[in-house]
């Protein structure tokens, strides 16, 4: 459970935030949620890391805890999600960042600014590039919720991005795609329609700017965003390293105990700096 919860006051609209404090911990990090993820989301990454680390945690105005306080919201933009993101690191302060999914668009948007607290960035499940097996879900998906389809662009969420999740979470999954509301929906076509407008050259235009050490983390398993898809990056920033956690989809640490426990161990070797990264070839 969180130490405590608030409602943080963004120019953008009301963003609910959970925190977490240890009285042992002398960094903190702020976690950055993918499309359409809630801080529930980082159920494995907050045990992880909850009692080394403060954490800060948030929904953006569609979705989760902070929609209710948003009635009547507009259609939020990427440009919108990075001076979310830049106010909440204004008034938090952490040190470091990790984002799943496609939270890492906005994240490494954000990094490109280069914000003054953050030494240290993870970015996990994320690709830039819409390769084969992405641009088929995305395509598909968007057709599905287009048509107010909602259950069966869930159970392909499931199908497909989601493949190797435990049963229970599958379940989490749908209960929590289906009673999106028709507005949160309308907001994820306009993601993916954002996303499919993006090439190559617009990420190496943003990542030339990042100047602080980066770990990018990708289950070796996972086709939608793959290990040797980011990897390419490798030539455009200053300081990075590229992991694969073997037996890991796109969900990574909710996958399993094992791809959990690994998850959380490249982490902490990453923000404690006490060992290398394990490097893939």
């Amino acid at each position: 459970m969180a130490n405590y919860t608030e409602i943080f006051k963004s120019s953008k609209g009301n963003i609910y935030v959970e925190c977490y404090y240890s009285p042992m911990a002398k960094e903190s990090a702020i976690l950055v949620n993918g499309a359409m993820s809630t801080t529930a989301s980082f159920s494995a990454t907050v045990r992880n890391l909850k009692d080394k680390m403060n954490l800060i945690l948030f929904d953006l105005p569609f979705i989760g805890n902070s929609a209710p306080h948003n009635p009547g919201l507009k259609l939020i933009t990427k440009k919108d999600e990075v001076a979310i993101l830049e106010e909440l690191i204004e008034h938090y302060q952490p040190d470091n960042l990790i984002s799943v999914s496609w939270g890492g668009l906005a994240s490494l948007m954000t990094l490109s600014h280069r914000p003054s607290s953050i030494k240290r960035a993870v970015i996990t499940a994320f690709s830039t590039r819409l390769n084969k097996a992405m641009y088929s879900y995305v395509i598909r998906a968007k057709a599905l919720m287009e048509n107010h389809q909602f259950e069966a662009s869930s159970e392909l969420l499931n199908q497909e991005i989601g493949k190797y999740l435990p049963r229970a979470l599958k379940r989490v999954n749908y209960r929590h795609l289906c009673q999106l509301s028709e507005e949160t929906y309308a907001q994820v076509i306009f993601h993916i329609e954002q996303i499919m407008k993006l090439d190559h050259q617009d990420y190496v235009s943003m990542f030339d700017k990042i100047d602080i050490p980066l770990l990018f983390i990708n289950g070796e398993k996972d086709e939608y965003t793959t290990l040797e898809d980011i990897k390419v990056m490798g030539d455009y920033l200053k300081n990075c390293r590229f992991c694969g956690i073997p037996q890991a989809g796109h969900f990574l640490d909710l996958e399993s105990k094992e791809s959990s426990e690994a998850v959380g161990r490249e982490l902490l070797t990453f923000f404690n700096q006490s060992a290398p990264v394990r490097q893939i070839a």
